[in-house]
C-alpha cells in the first residue's frame, strides 16, 4: 500500500500538527536529514510527548505512525532512534501503533541507535523488530531503560539479540530495569556472539553470582574487546566477584569498571577484586568506581597494597563510603610514601581521583587534594621531582653512595632538570634549586673519605669471597678424586684375592 501511494500521498493529509508534518516531509525525501543542515541533532528522530525541537514525533495514529516507519525504512540519514512512552491516541492500542510503525523500521539500512524507555509490551517489541535486529548491518547501539519484562520478555530480546547476522553490537545499555539474573545469563550469553562490543552497561538490575558466571564467559572470549562494564547497584556477592576476577586479570582491554552500591560484597570480595590492580594483563585499567558501598579503613588498606605496581588506574572513585581518618592517611603514604627519596620516588604517581568531597576531613583537603594535583601531570617523572622537592628538603647523600662515583653528576644533573622552566611546580612552592645543589655537593666531599673506605672495603670482601668459593671447589674436586681411587683401589684387590684395606 505504502509504496503504491508514496508518490502521491500529501503530507497534511497524515499528520495534523506542524511539526509532524515537517518531519515527514523531510524523512520522506529518503536522503535529506530530518532537519536540514548538519547538525547532530539531524540525524535523531525522537518519538514521545514532549515536543522540543523539529526531531520530535509525537504520533497522532495508526495511519500516520504507519507512513512515519515506511519513511523511516526508507531513509538512508537516520542514524538514532529514540521512543518514549507517549499518550495513544484515543480509540486505537500502543500495540496497533507500534505494529504499523515498526514493520516500516525493519526496513532501515542506516539506524545505528535504537533507545527505548517505554511499555515494550512484555518483549512484544523484540519480535515486531525481528526482521531488524537480524539483517542490520548498522546497529552499534541497544539502550533500553526503565523498562520492566518478565523473564520470558527479556528472553524474547536475548533471542533478537543472537539472531543478528552481522554481530554489530558495540555498545549495550540495559539500566534501571530489574533484570532478574536469569534472563541476564541468556541476554549476555547471545552478546557474547558479538566480537565489537566495547561497552555493557547494566546498571540497577539484579546481576548475580550465575550473571557473574556468564560474564566472565564473555570477558573469556577472545573475539570481544570489552572496555566499559558497568555492575553498579546489582546483587553482587563475593561469589560473584570470584567468578569475574580471574577473567578480569586477564581483560586486556578493560578500561573502565563499575562496581557502586554492591552493598552484598564483604572484605574477602574486595580483597579478591583489588588483585586485579597487580595483574599485568589487566593494563588498560583506569578507572574504577566503588563508591556507596560501605567500604572501611580494612578495605582501603586492599587497595593501597595493590597499587604501587600498577600504573594506569588514574580514577578509584570511593564516594560515599565508611573511610575514617587512618584510611584517607593511607592514601597519602600510597602517593607519597616520604620516609626515603627511594621511597617518594616509587610512590603511586597515576591515580589523581579518589571522589574525596569538601565536606571530607581535613587531611583529605590538606594532604590528598594536592598529590592529586600533581598526579594530573602527565610527565610521571615530572611529578616523582616535584614530590621529591616538596618532601625531601635536605636530600641525605649518604642512601646513595652504594652508586659510588656516579651519584654526584647524577644527582646534579637531577637537580638542573629541576630548575628547567618548562616543568610546572605547584602554586606556592619555592623548590630553591640553588641550595640543595650546595647542600648535595656538600655532603658528598664529607663523605668521600667514608665513600673512598667502604669502596676499598666492598671490594678487598668481594675477592676474599671468590676466593673462598674457589678454594672450596678445590677441595670438593679432591675429595671427588680421593673417592674414585679408593673404589679403584679396592676393586683391583678383590679381583687379585687380596682382603680389601681402607
Amino acid at each position: 500500500m505504502y509504496n503504491a501511494q508514496a508518490d502521491t500521498i500529501n503530507i497534511n493529509d497524515i499528520a495534523t500538527t506542524d511539526n509532524n508534518k515537517f518531519i515527514l516531509n523531510n524523512i520522506s525525501r529518503r536522503n535529506v536529514n530530518i532537519i536540514k543542515g548538519a547538525t547532530e541533532n539531524s540525524e535523531q528522530l525522537w518519538i514521545r510527548d514532549e515536543v522540543e525541537d523539529h526531531t520530535d514525533y509525537r504520533p497522532e495514529g495508526i495511519s500516520d505512525m504507519g507512513w512515519l516507519g515506511y519513511f523511516v525504512g526508507k531513509n538512508e540519514h537516520i542514524k538514532k532512534l529514540f521512543i518514549r512512552d507517549f499518550e495513544v491516541p484515543y480509540g486505537v492500542s500502543l500495540l496497533e501503533i507500534l505494529e504499523a510503525f515498526l514493520r516500516g523500521v525493519n526496513n532501515n539500512k542506516s539506524i545505528t541507535t535504537l533507545d527505548f524507555r517505554m511499555d515494550l509490551l512484555g518483549g512484544r517489541v523484540f519480535t515486531m523488530l525481528g526482521p531488524f535486529f537480524e539483517n542490520s548491518a548498522t546497529l552499534a547501539h541497544l539502550q533500553i531503560d526503565q523498562c520492566t519484562l518478565g523473564d520470558d520478555g527479556w528472553r524474547l530480546l536475548a533471542l533478537a539479540i543472537g539472531s543478528s547476522k552481522h554481530k554489530s553490537f558495540q555498545a549495550v545499555s540495559l539500566t534501571d530495569c530489574n533484570i532478574s539474573d536469569e534472563a541476564l545469563v541468556d541476554i549476555i550469553t547471545s552478546l557474547s556472539m558479538h566480537p565489537r562490543l566495547q561497552t555493557l552497561e547494566l546498571e540497577e538490575n539484579r546481576l548475580s553470582t550465575k550473571g557473574c558466571m556468564a560474564l566472565a564467559t564473555l570477558l573469556r572470549c577472545s573475539a570481544t574487546e570489552l572496555q566499559y562494564l558497568d555492575l553498579s547497584s546489582n546483587e553482587l556477592d563475593d561469589e560473584g566477584i570470584d567468578a569475574l576476577v580471574p577473567e578480569l586479570m586477564n581483560c586486556s582491554h578493560l578500561n573502565t569498571l563499575v562496581i557502586s552500591n554492591n552493598v552484598d560484597i564483604s572484605l574477602k570480595g574486595w580483597w579478591c577484586l583489588a588483585t586485579i590492580l597487580e595483574a599485568p594483563n589487566c593494563s588498560s585499567l583506569a578507572t574504577l568506581y566503588v563508591s556507596r558501598n560501605n567500604i572501611d579503613d580494612e578495605v582501603v588498606n586492599a587497595f593501597t597494597s595493590a597499587p604501587l605496581s600498577n600504573h594506569t588506574l588514574t580514577t578509584l572513585g570511593l564516594n560515599v563510603n565508611s573511610v575514617t581518618n587512618e584510611g584517607w592517611k593511607a592514601f597519602s603514604k600510597l602517593l607519597c610514601d616520604t620516609s626515603t627519596v627511594n621511597s617518594t620516588y616509587l610512590s603511586n604517581h597515576t591515580i589523581n581521583y579518589l571522589g574525596t568531597t569538601s565536606d571530607q576531613n581535613q587531611l583529605n583537603q590538606k594532604q590528598l587534594r594536592p598529590l592529586l594535583d600533581i598526579n594530573k601531570i602527565e610527565d610521571k617523572i615530572e611529578v616523582a621531582m616535584i614530590k621529591i622537592l616538596q618532601t625531601h628538603n635536605d636530600i641525605n647523600m649518604t642512601q646513595f653512595f652504594e652508586w659510588e662515583f656516579k651519584v654526584l653528576p647524577l644527582m646534579i644533573g637531577w637537580l638542573e632538570m629541576a630548575s628547567d622552566s618548562e616543568i610546572t611546580m605547584p602554586e606556592n612552592f619555592e623548590p630553591n634549586i640553588g641550595p640543595r645543589k650546595l647542600s648535595s655537593i656538600y655532603q658528598f666531599v664529607r663523605g668521600m673519605p667514608v665513600l673512598y673506605v667502604e669502596t676499598y672495603l666492598r671490594k678487598e670482601l668481594e675477592d676474599i669471597k671468590a676466593a673462598e668459593l674457589q678454594t672450596e671447589e678445590t677441595i670438593e674436586e679432591e675429595k671427588r678424586k680421593l673417592v674414585l681411587l679408593q673404589e679403584r683401589k679396592t676393586s683391583i684387590m678383590k679381583r687379585l684375592g687380596q682382603p680389601s684395606t681402607k
